[in-house]
């Protein structure tokens, strides 16, 4: 923990940077030259890397955020061979940078590694460590492992928790990620507020690329509500919003938002649309996408021979993304979800117990399904439940029941 007036210092860092980063957003065009020249200025090494990573946070938005891959690790390696803990906490942000950057183009366990040494080096209230474990909780969502996602989402808010008053980015960011979260584990209705949140910290930063991904969240959950009229004019509206500040990520989101909710030809030129913008960004998983829905529209065409190929084109893509080695690398970044359950409870038996039912094992089972129990009930007694949390301790009290009555049945 840092003392109160280091987090007030950060607080003001943290304004800083809301200040920096709303000029960024509104005159990306114009300041980025200005950082480029900035970035190759000679007598100011410190001057230069805060403007390389400027001009990446530009380049970024625009899908072209892997011109700077050389120079971006080029600075890492320079500032981890320095000691102390500015620049640790320097590095920590080039790290973050790389993970973003990796996680666009969909090399998973790159951005996995440089979220997770991102974390070893920054201060755990810092702010580029928070942004790292979003970056975590994105892997999370990717593999489907909604729970832990969550929870490395609260770390991210709590441990980053005094300085958000003063940032509305990361307050836009964390509140579209746990948006994201609710829809996928609660449903639609639930993510709505968490939206509104989102948005009005997103017009307060000036960060219109967060304003229009909190409008295509909203059309997503509009659609899930079963309300396709008003989903697609959500959907129409965060990608106009999105071709005026040159998010072409959320581009592509929302035209492949857009093919789902219409048919034919007008669905098709939407996921030709989605394809054209994700090779433009190098997003293997949008590429994905893409393929697979022109895969399912032509084949409810009858043309069997192009969506084998888009098919094909999407298990290819698919396979690259590093998502079957992730879970392993997920789990060595256990320490960073915090969340643990109860303690076993010892159970002194003998160690011969003799003919007949395994008492000790039997006692051992009970307590933990009253242990299993008690969780279910704190789920249960949460604003928002998510599914997935409860039918993993649905699963584990049939296991456990499971085993206890063979435990039982023994003679």
């Amino acid at each position: 923990m840092t003392d109160p007036e280091t987090r007030t210092a950060r607080a003001a860092g943290s304004s800083d940077a809301t200040r920096w980063e709303r000029v960024v957003l509104r005159r990306p065009s114009l300041v980025l030259p200005r950082l480029q020249a900035l970035m190759r200025r000679r007598g100011d090494p410190a001057g230069a890397r805060a403007a390389l990573l400027g001009a990446f946070f530009i380049l970024e938005r625009w899908g072209r955020g892997a011109e700077l891959q050389d120079e971006l690790q080029v600075a890492l390696t320079q500032l981890r061979s320095k000691k102390g803990s500015a620049a640790a906490g320097e590095a920590a942000e080039f790290c973050e940078a790389l993970g973003r950057m990796h996680y666009q183009r969909g090399d998973y366990v790159e951005a996995c590694n440089a979220w997770s040494q991102a974390l070893d080096l920054a201060d755990d209230d810092s702010r580029s460590a928070c942004l790292a474990r979003i970056g975590l909780a994105h892997l999370c969502f990717a593999l489907g492992d909604w729970a832990r996602g969550g929870r490395v989402l609260d770390q991210a808010e709590l441990h980053y928790g005094p300085c958000l008053a003063h940032d509305p980015y990361m307050r836009a960011k964390i509140a579209l990620n746990r948006a994201a979260s609710l829809r996928a584990t609660t449903g639609p209705q639930a993510a709505l507020s968490t939206l509104q949140v989102a948005v009005a910290s997103a017009v307060e930063a000036g960060h219109k690329d967060y304003q229009a991904e909190a409008i295509w969240q909203q059309a997503r959950c509009a659609r899930d509500s079963g309300g396709t009229a008003p989903a697609m004019q959500l959907a129409q509206q965060a990608l106009d919003l999105a071709q005026r500040s040159g998010y072409r990520w959320l581009q592509a989101q929302a035209a492949l938002l857009l093919s789902e909710l219409t048919r034919d030809d007008v669905a098709l030129g939407w996921a030709g649309q989605t394809l054209t913008l994700a090779e433009a960004i190098q997003s293997r998983a949008l590429q994905a996408a893409a393929h697979g829905r022109l895969a399912d529209l032509m084949q409810a065409h009858g043309e069997l021979g192009p969506s084998w190929h888009h098919q094909q084109q999407r298990k290819r893509l698919e396979s690259t993304l590093g998502q079957s080695r992730l879970p392993a690398q997920l789990e060595a970044l256990a320490r960073f979800d915090t969340h643990t359950g109860p303690e076993p409870v010892a159970v002194d038996v003998a160690a011969d117990p003799g003919p007949g039912p395994d008492l000790g094992a039997a006692t051992q089972g009970l307590r933990t399904l009253a242990d299993v129990g008690r969780q279910m009930a704190e789920l249960l007694n949460r604003e928002h439940i998510r599914r997935d949390e409860l039918l993993a301790l649905a699963t584990q009290i049939t296991a456990e029941a499971e085993r206890l009555g063979q435990s039982l049945a023994q003679p």
